[in-house]
C-alpha cells in the first residue's frame, strides 16, 4: 500500500501506540483486500461497539478509556450498531424473561464499557438500522465505514455514499479506510440486469425477492427493474436479504438510486454481463426454504429483524390490541424508537397483549438467548437463516411468514401461515 507521509508517521508510532496499532490494522486489512491506498472518511461510521475483528490489533477497554479521558474524539460522526461481545438488551431487559439479560447487575456490566465510546463521540443508537434514526447522514459520494447486512446496501444504493463492510473503532478513530471495492468508482456500476416478473406488494415479497437476487448475483452489482415503489420498510427488508442470501453491497434502481437516473447510467454505457428474471416461482422457492418446521405448534415468536421502525411497531400494536398472546413474543427495535413507542402508548398496547417490546439487539447477537423454544416463528429471512446455526447443537425449527402470520401464531400457538 502507498501511504502518505502523515500515515507513515502514524504507522511508525509518531501519534502514539494506540494510533499505531490502528494503522497497523488498516494496512494489514488494506493489503488483504488488495487496496493500493487509504482514503480519508468524510461521511460517517457505523460500528458494532465492542467488536475488534482481529486479535492481533485489539484496542483494549483500558486504552479506549485512556483516549476518552485525554479528550480524544472520533474523526467523523460515529453511530452505534448493535453491541457485540456481548450483545445485550438495551431497553425492556427487565421483562425479557431470560437470563442473563434480566439480571440488573448484568445489564449494568454490559452498559458501563460504552461510556468512553460515547465520550469520544459515538451516538448510542445501538441498532442494525440506525440509519433510520440517525440525526446525521452522509451525502452522495462521501466515504464512509459502515457494518451490518441491511446497512451496506442502504449507504451505497439508497444514499449514494460509499462503504464496504468495515466500520470499526480503528476506522472511526483514524478517520481512514482502505480504498477498494465500493469506495472506487469503477466497482459501483451495475454488471447484472435483474428483471422482476412478479408484482411485489407485501413486505415479505421484498424480503424474498432480495434473497433470490442475492443468491443469483453473489458479489455482482445488479440493476433492478420492475420492482415497483418499495416503502422504507420494504427497502430495509430487501437490503437485508440481498446481503444475506448473497453479498450484494450495491444495486441500482433506475430513477431512484442517486447514481442511476436511467438504466443506461447504471451500467455506465456498458452492456450487462448477464440478465436474470425473478419470477413468482423463485419467490415461492425461497419461501419454502425458509420454512423448515415440521410441527405446527409455535412456542416463540420473534419480530424486529432488522429493528422495527415506528410504523412497523404501530402495525404490531394494531394487530395485538384487545388480544392475548399464548406464546412468548419479542418485538425488537432501537432505543430511540423504543422511547417514541412509549410516548405513543404503543409499548403499553403491545405488552398488554402479553408480548414484550425490547431494544438494542437480536436473538442472534444474544447467541440464541430466548424463551425456551423448539419451534420459532419470524418474519425475517435474515434471522431465519442465522438463528439455527447460532443455537446449534440445540435443535430449533423455524416458521417464516408475514408479520400477520407471526402474530396469529402468537395468539393461537399454532402456525397457519401459507404461501399467498
Amino acid at each position: 500500500m502507498h501511504l502518505t507521509d502523515q500515515e507513515k508517521r502514524i504507522l511508525d508510532g509518531g501519534q502514539g501506540e494506540i494510533a499505531q496499532k490502528c494503522m497497523q490494522f488498516l494496512v494489514a486489512y488494506g493489503e488483504a483486500a488488495g487496496a493500493e491506498r487509504l482514503v480519508d472518511l468524510d461521511g460517517t461510521v457505523d460500528l458494532h461497539p465492542g467488536q475488534f475483528w482481529v486479535a492481533d490489533y485489539v484496542i483494549t477497554p483500558e486504552e479506549i478509556d485512556e483516549l476518552a479521558n485525554k479528550g480524544e474524539k472520533f474523526k467523523v460522526p460515529t453511530f452505534a450498531n448493535k453491541a457485540t461481545a456481548p450483545g445485550f438488551i438495551y431497553d425492556g431487559w427487565e421483562r425479557c424473561g431470560t437470563l442473563p439479560n434480566s439480571d440488573p447487575e448484568y445489564h449494568k456490566k454490559c452498559t458501563e464499557p460504552f461510556k468512553p465510546w460515547i465520550k469520544m463521540g459515538m451516538v448510542p443508537t445501538f441498532s442494525c438500522d440506525n440509519y433510520l434514526v440517525a440525526s446525521y447522514l452522509p451525502a452522495v459520494g462521501q466515504h464512509c465505514a459502515w457494518v451490518e447486512s441491511s446497512a451496506i446496501p442502504w449507504v451505497n444504493a439508497v444514499l449514494g455514499a460509499r462503504s464496504n463492510f468495515d466500520g470499526c473503532f480503528q476506522t472511526a478513530y483514524l478517520g481512514k479506510v482502505p480504498a477498494y471495492d465500493m469506495q472506487l468508482d469503477e466497482n459501483r456500476m451495475a454488471t447484472v440486469l435483474v428483471e422482476c416478473a412478479s408484482e411485489l406488494k407485501a413486505d415479505m415479497d421484498y424480503d424474498l425477492f432480495g434473497w433470490a437476487v442475492g443468491e443469483a448475483c453473489g458479489l455482482e452489482v445488479p440493476a433492478l427493474v420492475g420492482i415497483g415503489k418499495p416503502t422504507t420498510s420494504q427497502l430495509v427488508k430487501m437490503n437485508s436479504s440481498l446481503n444475506t442470501g448473497g453479498q450484494v453491497r450495491m444495486y441500482h434502481i433506475p430513477g431512484v438510486t442517486p447514481e442511476a437516473p436511467t438504466l443506461e447510467a447504471a451500467f455506465k454505457g456498458n452492456r450487462y454481463k448477464k440478465r436474470i428474471t425473478i419470477t413468482r416461482e423463485d419467490l415461492k422457492r425461497v419461501y419454502e426454504v425458509m420454512n423448515y418446521a415440521s410441527n405446527d405448534h409455535v412456542d416463540f415468536v420473534y419480530l424486529g429483524c432488522p429493528h422495527y421502525n415506528i410504523e412497523e411497531l404501530r402495525k404490531v400494536a394494531e394487530y395485538l390490541e384487545g388480544k392475548r398472546c399464548k406464546t412468548p413474543v419479542w418485538v425488537m427495535t432501537n432505543p430511540l424508537t423504543f422511547k417514541a413507542a412509549e410516548m405513543m402508548s404503543l409499548k403499553d398496547t403491545i405488552e398488554k397483549a402479553g408480548a414484550v417490546l425490547l431494544s438494542g439487539t437480536c436473538c442472534g447477537l444474544l447467541m440464541g438467548e430466548m424463551p425456551p423454544s423448539g419451534v420459532m416463528a419470524t418474519d425475517a429471512a435474515k434471522q431465519d437463516y442465522y438463528i439455527t446455526g447460532i443455537v446449534y447443537p440445540k435443535r430449533l425449527e423455524v416458521w417464516y411468514g408475514t408479520t400477520e402470520d407471526c402474530i396469529e401464531a402468537a395468539i393461537t400457538g399454532k402456525w397457519r401461515g401459507e404461501w399467498r
